[in-house]
């Protein structure tokens, strides 16, 4: 029995979590697959973005073409036990998942007939069945993820500028472009065959997956960030985000004095960590910057800036996470410290009752997640439940470095 890896897409405020399973049949499970498609075949198709999170119209063993799903290339491919249900799979075998903060739950393994994106089809694709609390944060119903090990089958060129998605059989090389920089990848059945790519700082050298669903720019292991080139640090007092298999406890978050992916000079990037964080981590914050081609068959990642990037340097923000617990109420989750949200005194677990006039139950997480983060919104007003009563705070955003 072999220990595996694989990344599912967590939806939380800041970090998706890599996952680690045992299972008498992972190897096979996770290697099988094979692509239907014409040689020299092309596809482009429009992805609406919920956040960070690139949403497709799919096909599952002939089911309706309009299922929705997130593809993410930090993930397995995955499906909800609802859709799984619905679509009468077997399942053929469990394993313990746990994120990076240690807790763990148990999922199910099947195999799909055949799996189908923009008419680019797989055969007898594994996928993992379980329950995300996506609804209740994103706002909208999702039947499952579109992973790498699905992807790793084509050429996949995600244009964030245009909302454009490209699918190639790969039979073309991908060619050098003016301003672009290509950085070989990785890929191995272990890491259900997630982009891994060479990534430095300073002296500090390390492994990072290429995760479209994390919205940080880059999350980095505590281990390495002690030994990175840095220039300043917040600390995270309460969860600063949450996911299916844990909270983001004890965080930190750090700026790079200078970073490198391949031959990419990125220069000053802000970094998130967490308690017990193993796998370093590229995310939606730094790829949205580029247009990206990820050539899985010739395992190689073209990154081509993209027009009016801003800069990675800084974090414009009030400091503050929130969660929903269990009875769909608002509260303070986090704080980072120093931070506006800090210096107002808001602590985790206090109740947050109203969000610029609305009720802060009404809103999706999602939506609480772009104010708290959108760069043309200023300041958030919200009214918070204390012991004697209620208080009224403005806060106010600022760069938090």
């Amino acid at each position: 029995m072999k220990r595996i890896c694989f990344f599912l897409l967590i939806f939380c405020a800041l970090i998706t979590s890599p996952v680690f399973c045992r299972a008498d049949n992972s190897a096979s499970l996770l290697s099988s697959g094979r692509a239907i498609v014409a040689p020299g075949a092309k596809t482009t198709l429009p992805f609406k973005l919920v956040g960070h999170l690139i949403i497709v119209q799919a096909s599952v063993d002939g089911s309706a073409p309009n299922c929705t799903f997130v593809l993410d290339t930090g993930s397995i491919t995955a499906l909800t036990s609802r859709f799984a249900a619905r679509l009468g799979l077997p399942m053929e075998g469990q394993c313990r998942a746990r994120g990076v903060t240690g807790a763990a739950d148990q999922v199910c393994l099947t195999r799909l007939k055949s799996l189908s994106l923009g008419g680019f089809k797989a055969q007898d694709v594994s996928a993992v069945v379980f329950d995300p609390h996506f609804r209740q944060r994103a706002g909208i119903r999702i039947d499952g993820f579109i992973g790498s090990n699905f992807l790793r089958f084509f050429k996949v060129e995600i244009d964030y500028h245009r909302k454009l998605l490209t699918l190639s059989d790969g039979a073309t090389p991908l060619a050098a472009v003016p301003g672009g920089v290509i950085v070989p990848i990785g890929l191995d059945w272990q890491s259900a065959f997630v982009p891994q790519i060479a990534t430095r700082c300073g002296n500090t050298a390390f492994t990072a997956g290429v995760d479209t669903g994390l919205y940080d720019s880059v999350s980095i292991p505590g281990a390495f960030l002690d030994r990175a080139n840095t220039d300043a640090q917040l600390v995270g007092t309460g969860a600063m985000g949450s996911g299916n298999f844990g909270n983001m406890d004890k965080a930190r978050l750090v700026r790079l004095n200078n970073l490198d992916i391949g031959s990419l000079r990125v220069g000053k990037v802000v970094a998130t960590t967490q308690s017990g964080q193993k796998y370093a981590l590229i995310g939606y914050g730094l790829l949205s910057h580029f247009a990206v081609t990820i050539d899985y068959p010739a395992r190689k990642m073209l990154l081509v800036p993209a027009p009016e990037a801003k800069p990675l340097d800084n974090l414009y923000s009030t400091g503050l996470a929130v969660g929903r617990d269990s009875a769909g109420k608002t509260f303070v989750s986090g704080v980072w410290k120093p931070s506006p949200a800090a210096n107002m005194g808001l602590a985790p677990g206090e109740r947050i009752i109203t969000v610029d006039g609305r009720p802060a139950d009404a809103y999706t997480l999602q939506c609480l997640q772009k104010l708290l983060f959108d760069d043309a919104i200023p300041d958030v007003v919200l009214s918070v439940r204390e012991p004697f009563g209620e208080k009224n705070l403005t806060i106010g955003k600022k760069c938090l470095f």
